[in-house]
């Protein structure tokens, strides 16, 4: 049941000086910086919500005109497990827009060059489960510090966690307890019992919040991190909102988050929550930084509006009242760690463009495409990310797009720029949703055959229908795809003459484009099919290329003569790979197999039988997996969070095979077969990926009968195997 209450919260006028508490300029320079954080909540006053919500939040910015350029900066929120930011929708006529992640924090700025009074609108959705961290009792010295290092036990200019007066307070505090919980508990507990602050509130820096023994939810988070930062314990100051349903909000709220030695624990000495939040906490940020920065002198008031809604609701981007402003909306992704969203709006758009691109886009060449779009009356929204690994490319990319599609349905043109045809199989997943485009214009760029783009291009065509698609068959910058863009809509000039003119290799299909082969089209209508059923094509892709893959396995062992441990390994390494990309798939091969010699080596000792040591093997090469994976979450590693299960049992096979090859032919020649086993997996990733056989075999799927006839032609070689010939003739030079 929907929940229909409408909070409006926090509205502050701000010229230069900030004029409400808990907002203050920390230096003198060319920006305003408001901090925030002074609601209070009664310990255990406020009336629990269920254990999981779904909210729709919003960020309201009204900014006053300004003759001189203007920058306004905003912190906002990020998926972290707790809470899951599902939807996320900017509406911002007359700024241009970009974020930047820079550890755990988002901050999202707009810049004018003379902005017009106006209003800037950040909407996003959000679902928040009820969640716990367990306190450990184990020693204090014995909690590792975080991936950050020492940089929680650092004190700041209002965290005054190494002035003498603090530690010796920690120390009077704590006594004699030595272990985690003892310690984090006595010094909650302290802090939990201060009191409100006067009003005015006065300062709210950790010493004069300790010395007063009152002070805002900032103030006491303050207090209570420097207290913990002077015991020792890691601990970092939160930033967010309270969700509750309140007439009328008047500021964010703070809390703390301490390290346990594997996750952050929630601290909340103002609404006594120890190790847990309710599913009514939101956080914005991380680290004690202000909410929003501006141009100093900018007249600039803000608030939230705040209303529980259904998951549905969320989850599917849809809006509970219609909106004029929908049209200059921006939706994307969630938890997209290294994407750069730039975009330009205007106030009464004749056209909206999305351009996706999986490549660095030069600052100057942004600059050009938002200024030209907004000259041109364009809302135009440009995404930017590099990713390592084809096939998380294509999962990505799709789920880029299927979250940006109420964006995507009201484009007049979708650009999508990749180093491959990932980006025509990312738009094709909308064909799995039922989506059609008949007012857009697409145009992919990719490295593709011909025929697999006049394929794809076809089946795009056919599964969305919009008016044109354009597949540049070679990776493009986007600027010169931009131009080519930006003339069709506003001058109408036809897309393939747009090429030409910027001597764009554009395969052009529509009406009047480059028809498919008659003798094709039975093909084409059973990849629709296909994807109508929802079965995704990239997945698809990865079964047609296996017998590829190990038709060259069989030339290269039998014609060739590399020798490696068996046929399938080579197989299905080359599709970790695939998966993972070349080089991390390299150092996870590599890091595997060593550690799992090593422990095959140590397992010697204990004579078990062959079938105990590989279950110990598989155990092994599970833990070095799920670290990796854990390690590319927190270094944000794409590639390393699609590691398969089947390569983790071939690389316990491979150490296996390793020992016993090191038993009857010697360390040397085991240590060739694995290095021969890497190397010819790598050169079949290299053939696949290079040569655009993913593409081809959707294109040309009776390449798969010509393997067969390969392997048929292979399997009655009996000749001398090249590798061979060499060691013949050095036995004939030694002869002469």
């Amino acid at each position: 049941m929907r929940l229909a209450v409408a909070i409006v919260c926090l509205v502050v006028v701000v010229w230069g000086v900030p004029m409400v508490a808990g907002a203050r300029v920390a230096h003198a320079s060319d920006e305003t910086e408001v901090f925030t954080g002074s609601e209070e909540v009664a310990g255990g006053g406020a009336t629990r919500t269920p254990t999981l919500s779904y909210w729709r939040v919003r960020a309201t910015l009204t900014v006053h005109a300004s003759a001189r350029p203007a920058r306004v900066g905003m912190l906002l929120p990020l998926s972290d497990g707790r809470q899951d930011i599902l939807m996320r929708r900017v509406i911002a006529p007359g700024w241009r827009f970009e974020e930047t992640q820079t550890g755990p924090d988002l901050r999202a700025q707009w810049t004018a060059a003379a902005p017009a009074e106006g209003t800037i609108v950040y909407d996003l959705g959000v679902r928040i489960s009820e969640r716990s961290e367990a306190i450990p009792s184990t020693p204090l010295a014995s909690v590792p510090a975080p991936p950050s290092g020492d940089e929680m036990l650092a004190p700041g200019e209002l965290i005054q966690s190494a002035d003498p007066a603090v530690i010796e307070m920690a120390r009077g505090i704590v006594g004699k307890a030595k272990h985690y919980d003892e310690v984090v508990w006595s010094l909650f507990q302290y802090v939990a019992a201060f009191l409100p602050p006067p009003n005015p509130p006065g300062p709210q820096d950790a010493m004069t919040v300790l010395t007063a023994r009152r002070g805002n939810s900032l103030g006491r988070a303050r207090a209570l991190v420097a207290l913990l930062r002077a015991a020792g314990v890691h601990a970092r100051l939160v930033g967010g909102l309270k969700l509750e349903n309140a007439a009328q909000k008047r500021a964010t709220s703070s809390w703390v988050e301490a390290w346990t030695g594997s996750a952050w624990a929630p601290l909340d000495p103002v609404g006594n929550h120890f190790g847990v939040l309710p599913d009514t906490y939101l956080a914005l940020y991380r680290d004690d930084l202000p909410l929003i920065t501006h141009t100093a002198g900018l007249g600039l008031s803000y608030g939230f509006t705040i209303r529980q809604t259904t998951r549905r609701a969320v989850e599917e981007g849809t809006r509970e009242e219609p909106s004029a402003e929908a049209d200059t909306a921006t939706e994307h992704a969630a938890g997209t760690a290294g994407v750069q969203t730039h975009a330009a709006y205007v106030a009464a758009p004749v056209a909206s463009v999305v351009l996706i691109a999986d490549q660095s886009v030069p600052a100057a060449a942004t600059d050009r495409i938002l200024g030209e779009a907004r000259a041109a009356s364009i809302d135009c929204v440009l995404l930017t990310a590099r990713f390592d690994s084809r096939y998380f490319r294509e999962r990505y990319l799709e789920r880029l797009v299927a979250t940006n599609l109420p964006l995507i349905r009201k484009a007049n043109l979708v650009l999508v720029a990749t180093a491959d045809s990932a980006g025509v199989l990312a738009l094709l997943g909308l064909a799995e949703r039922g989506v059609r485009l008949p007012d857009s214009r697409i145009i992919v760029a990719g490295n593709m055959s011909r025929p697999a783009s006049l394929m794809l291009g076809s089946l795009l065509y056919t599964l969305l229908r919009p008016g044109e698609v354009a597949l540049v068959r070679t990776a493009s910058d986007v600027l010169p795809l931009w131009e080519m863009a930006r003339a069709n809509l506003i001058d109408g000039a036809p897309l393939a003459e747009e090429a030409q003119r910027w001597s764009i290799d554009a395969l052009v299909l529509g009406d009047a484009g480059a028809p498919l082969p008659r003798w094709r089209r039975p093909l084409l209508h059973a990849w629709a099919r296909i994807v109508k059923s929802g079965v995704p094509l990239p997945a698809l892709t990865l079964i047609l290329i296996l017998p590829v893959i190990a038709s060259i396995v069989v030339v290269a062992r039998v014609v060739v003569g590399v020798q490696t441990f068996g046929m399938f390994g080579p197989v299905i390494v080359s599709l970790a790979f695939i998966t993972t990309g070349l080089w991390w798939g390299t150092l996870t091969f590599v890091v595997i197999v060593g550690l799992g010699v090593l422990l095959r080596a140590a397992l010697q000792h204990l004579r078990l039988q062959a079938m105990a040591r590989l279950a110990i093997l598989i155990a092994l090469v599970s833990a070095v997996m799920g670290g990796l994976t854990y390690f590319g979450a927190i270094m944000g590693i794409g590639p390393l969070l699609h590691l398969s299960v089947f390569p983790m049992l071939i690389m316990a096979n491979v150490i296996e095979s390793f020992a016993a090859s090191q038993a009857e032919m010697g360390t040397r020649q085991a240590f060739r077969l694995t290095l021969n086993t890497l190397l010819l997996s790598m050169a079949c990733y290299v053939i696949v990926d290079r040569a655009g056989l993913q593409s081809l075999v959707l294109a040309y799927p009776e390449v798969l009968l010509a393997t067969v006839v390969v392997n048929v032609v292979v399997g009655k070689w009996r000749g001398v195997r090249l590798l061979e010939y060499r060691r013949f003739l050095r036995a004939h030079q030694a002869d002469s």
